[in-house]
């Protein structure tokens, strides 16, 4: 069985970045138990009210982004898309009553190809691309992984793509080493013993039981933290989870990486 996965997709330079986490994100795929089938992958970048399920022929890539180096317009990910694994995706949101749609015009945004590229730099796995909610709450996020876990036994990897903390208001844009503020590690820690104890009542509450939560996950910005709860639900049937990488960039961009369920 696949586990399931959430990664920090962090700023868009992560794409042609050497650091620890981008080489923690290349050895992932030889960490899995197999090659998936395909990758069922929600991104914090494409927001929609009903669930959507995106797969085309090819994906476009999208750079839903201004102001980097050029080397960031020229990259493509060219990945497939998986029209059954799509349709299944989408018939099992239906029979757990989530109102879910088929997109079938969206390419892949940088929450999705950013990541993507360094654990299949061949882009030679299909993708099925899934929108966020971060209107639900979390108990209905977590309901929407859980769904979705049947295609786990079918060899299918279910990523979340966003980031644990994202909040621009506290990015030293002047630090470029990996070290982060105090109260970011003390998020980062509440978060790791919230997930491996697997309290999803607790974890219902951040904000108010976690500390410093209201930096690390802004209101207005808690799309990028809603990915890790789908992924987590995609376990609910094993319950483990494991922080396979932590780092920071910026003093407060955290690049987290977490497995949920066993690789087997």
């Amino acid at each position: 069985m696949m586990p399931s996965l959430f990664v920090a997709h962090g700023a868009p330079l992560l794409a042609i970045e050497n650091n620890s986490y981008t080489q923690a994100l290349q050895q992932l795929s030889s960490q899995l138990p197999r090659r998936p089938r395909a990758i069922v992958m929600f991104s914090a970048h494409w927001e929609a009210f009903d669930q959507m399920v995106g797969t085309m022929e090819t994906f476009p890539t999208i750079h839903d982004f201004g102001g980097f180096p050029q080397e960031l317009y020229e990259i493509q990910y060219p990945a497939k898309g998986d029209e059954a694994i799509a349709q299944e995706t989408v018939q099992l949101l239906r029979d757990a009553g989530v109102p879910v749609g088929l997109n079938t015009t969206r390419g892949l945004d940088h929450g999705h190809w950013v990541v993507l590229r360094h654990i299949f730099p061949q882009a030679d796995v299909p993708v099925v691309a899934l929108s966020v909610n971060p209107n639900l709450t979390v108990v209905q996020q977590y309901a929407i992984g859980k769904a979705l876990s049947p295609l786990r036994q079918k060899d299918v990897l279910i990523v979340g793509s966003g980031g644990t903390i994202h909040n621009f208001s506290y990015l030293n844009m002047r630090e470029t080493s990996e070290g982060a503020f105090d109260w970011a590690l003390q998020f980062e820690e509440w978060l790791q013993q919230t997930l491996t104890g697997w309290k999803v009542d607790e974890l219902a509450r951040y904000r108010e039981l976690a500390p410093h939560a209201e930096k690390a996950v802004p209101v207005y910005g808690s799309e990028h933290f809603v990915p890790l709860v789908y992924a987590m639900g995609a376990a609910d049937d094993e319950r483990a989870a494991q922080r396979l990488h932590m780092s920071f960039r910026y003093g407060s961009l955290s690049h987290t990486i977490w497995q949920f369920g066993h690789a087997k």
